[in-house]
């Protein structure tokens, strides 16, 4: 969105003149514009755009003023404590082998105890990766397993279409599925019906 309003604005500068182009440019700027507001009701965006791996917060960092980016990381990080951390478990650091002699566990009781870092901050703290797939990267069960929670978070957001289109041919294709003689079909046989055909779509145009 960030790329298409930049567009629109240097249009509207280029065609500002022009009777017919310069309308258009308005109009799609600022129809743009009304639905990028709309993402503030919801951390989903900014929260999607942390979540890919070879990025996290460098973009708003190099793009935003640094009052939106703090107000963007209490958002992200309310989304993550609310509705996620609480199936977390805490990462600690690798704890050392078990002592055995006196003095072993008198230096162990001596020891500064690792941090507790959560799954979040871990991830942030880490260095980026190259650029990759983000949703094939935390399927991996590397970040499985180093994340659990924190990939459920990720693949739920990284998942939401970009635009209605394809949920609306979902509909358009339900409809047609649930006829007058099919109108008793369980919500799990038309999911796995609707399933099949979109596999099948897929398959045919591979």
């Amino acid at each position: 969105m960030d790329f298409l309003l930049e567009r629109f604005e240097n249009a509207k500068i280029e065609y500002a003149d022009d009777p017919f182009m310069g309308p258009c440019c308005n109009a799609g700027w600022a129809k743009l514009d009304k639905y990028y507001s709309l993402t503030e009701r919801s951390p989903a965006y900014i929260a999607s755009m942390v979540l890919v791996p070879w990025q996290k917060w460098s973009y708003f960092e190099d793009n935003w003023p640094a009052e939106w980016v703090s107000d963007a990381r209490t958002t992200v990080q309310r989304l993550w404590e609310q509705d996620y951390k609480s199936t977390a478990t805490l990462i600690l650091e690798p704890e050392l082998q078990e002592p055995q002699t006196e003095l072993q566990r008198w230096q162990a009781s001596k020891r500064r105890q690792a941090p507790v870092i959560d799954e979040y901050s871990r991830y942030c703290s880490a260095l980026r990766t190259p650029e990759v797939d983000s949703r094939s990267w935390w399927m991996e069960p590397a970040q499985r397993t180093t994340y659990p929670a924190l990939s459920v978070m990720a693949l739920d957001l990284l998942s939401i279409p970009a635009m209605s289109a394809e949920p609306e041919r979902l509909f358009s294709s339900a409809k047609i599925t649930i006829t007058d003689r099919k109108n008793r079909l369980q919500f799990e046989s038309i999911e796995a019906i609707e399933c099949l055909k979109s596999w099948l779509d897929s398959r045919d145009t591979a």
